[in-house]
């Protein structure tokens, strides 16, 4: 069972479209909550831009690899300027929070909280901002996870951005968003937790990592790609809601026991269009938020203004990455590397070089440094996946200019097409001269019998306009066909038969000429 409110806490979102009636998310600080902390003046307004950094990292790790130094696989967070760090040398380090005795007023939040309801069962998990535990709700009879704020996070600003972290996820109304039940603040201010639903399951994380051991592709590799629709789903919602979740990792998705999906912790969301009272009029210029190894160059860069639903697409490629290579796109020995690396934004495509031609397609266009160049929304990247998980994933796609030569009359031939776009001539040369057989249009199929026998090309197919084909390996149609074990015996029935028939007829023309 996994379960972790700053590391991993998956739910699954539907599409929805960016339609202006969709209603954003709004973090409102109760009036009661307001004047206990005696903000009312700053933090009332919701439309006010958040004021301050955001405080959800753990210690950043130390110069030489260690016993307590950070993964590149955790989340970090800090408000200092990365190009002065950088050229200053110095590794970031996380922000310590400004401490704050506990408010006298915070006793008014206390009679609305209820914290002996809950009996704890025992631990779950830990994160950069707190710890999950399991607890009985003696009110309700049920087991639920709760979230506790650490303390030396629990002045005014910590509450805010816990109290916040619980409103989005809990106004993220979807199937793949995890169901906040309740929210409390202890009298003297030492405790701030939330409870949600209990997710019996394992972290994709855990999940891909056991695949890889075993061998990912078939059946495991499907099933973790339908999963991954069920995320693009969660987060294409999230952003008609103008939330973008920043921080999606494998470590960040549940999978419950039957299958149910979740995207986990939205304590580093970014509320567009000012959504988060905890943060100032003026929001911070730079601020580093997120997990190295899977960051968009522009979080690596902290450039907070550039940030953008597209900054989730790239997370959501890192994630395909990690899905078909076993680690994240930027992964290096330490988290400051993997910085540099998110920086750069060079990826190795090599690692994907065994991976269905396709999806490696699509996993390059997510992982795009441009913002622009890739996907537009997360409903297309997993409708893209959808396509992949029908077929064809394995046939490579390449393209040819108009007058282009694909296949040549005579030339010994090992693979077959299929035309995707654009059409082609089919012609023979007898006695020298051009003998037209035949226009090609999308769908069609040619050079066919190379996959199945030895035989020289029958015929020259060149290209009439620009187009595109799909290249059928007798490789890639093995790997295509044991994703369909009865289509799969059907076709290499018929192929043995045609190979069968054609030995029968080289033996019978050697008789037939004497």
């Amino acid at each position: 069972m996994t379960a972790d409110s700053e590391l991993s806490e998956p739910r699954q979102r539907e599409t929805a479209d960016e339609s202006p009636l969709s209603p954003s998310v709004q973090c409102t600080i109760p009036e009661d909550f307001v004047r206990a902390l005696g903000k009312a003046t700053t933090l009332a307004s919701p439309g006010l831009s958040s004021a301050l950094s955001l405080f959800l990292s753990v210690k950043a790790p130390q110069s030489e690899p260690g016993e307590n130094e950070r993964s590149p696989e955790e989340s970090v967070t800090r408000n200092k300027d990365p190009r002065a760090e950088a050229a200053s040398g110095e590794e970031p380090r996380a922000t310590e929070p400004r401490r704050e005795g506990p408010h006298p007023r915070l006793a008014e939040i206390a009679k609305m909280t209820q914290p002996g309801r809950y009996d704890e069962i025992d631990f779950l998990g830990a994160g950069g901002m707190g710890v999950v535990t399991r607890v009985f709700d003696r009110v309700l009879g049920r087991e639920a996870a709760m979230k506790v704020l650490e303390s030396q996070r629990s002045g005014t600003v910590g509450t805010l951005r816990f109290l916040e972290e619980a409103q989005i996820t809990g106004q993220l109304d979807h199937p793949g968003v995890v169901p906040v039940h309740d929210f409390g603040v202890e009298a003297d201010g030492s405790k701030s937790y939330f409870t949600m639903k209990l997710v019996r399951g394992e972290s994709l994380a855990f999940l891909i990592a056991t695949h890889h051991k075993f061998g990912l592709y078939g059946r495991p590799l499907e099933r973790l790609l339908g999963a991954f629709t069920r995320v693009c789903e969660a987060i294409a919602f999230a952003h008609s809601r103008r939330v973008i979740h920043r921080d999606l990792k494998p470590d960040n998705i549940l999978i419950g026991s039957h299958g149910q999906v979740y995207v986990m912790d939205w304590g580093l969301a970014l509320v567009l269009n000012g959504g988060r009272p905890s943060e100032t009029v003026e929001p911070p210029k730079h601020e580093i938020a997120g997990t190295p190894s899977f960051m968009a160059p522009e979080q690596a860069h902290g450039h907070v203004s550039a940030l953008s639903p597209r900054t989730d697409i790239f997370g959501l490629g890192a994630m395909l990455y990690a899905i078909l290579t076993g680690k994240g796109p930027h992964h290096a020995a330490t988290s400051i590397a993997s910085l540099e690396k998110a920086r750069k934004c060079v990826i190795d495509e090599t690692a994907l070089e065994d991976a269905p031609p396709e999806l490696a397609r699509i996993t390059m266009k997510a992982l795009s440094p441009d913002p622009e160049d890739r996907y537009a929304s997360a409903e297309e990247l997993g409708q893209d996946i959808e396509a992949f998980l029908r077929g064809g994933g394995w046939f490579r796609t390449r393209t040819y200019a108009a007058g282009e030569t694909i296949i040549a009359e005579g030339e010994p031939g090992s693979v077959a097409y299929v035309l995707a776009t654009g059409r082609c001539e089919v012609f023979k040369t007898v006695d020298g001269q051009k003998v037209p057989l035949r226009v090609l249009e999308p769908g069609d199929v040619f050079g066919e019998t190379a996959v199945f026998t030895a035989k020289p090309r029958s015929a020259t197919v060149v290209a009439l306009e620009p187009c595109s084909v799909k290249i059928v390996t007798q490789d890639a149609l093995d790997r295509e066909l044991d994703r369909n074990p009865w289509m799969g015996a059907f076709v290499r029935a018929v192929a043995e038969r045609f190979r069968e028939a054609d030995a029968k007829l080289v033996s019978i023309r050697p008789a037939t000429s004497e």
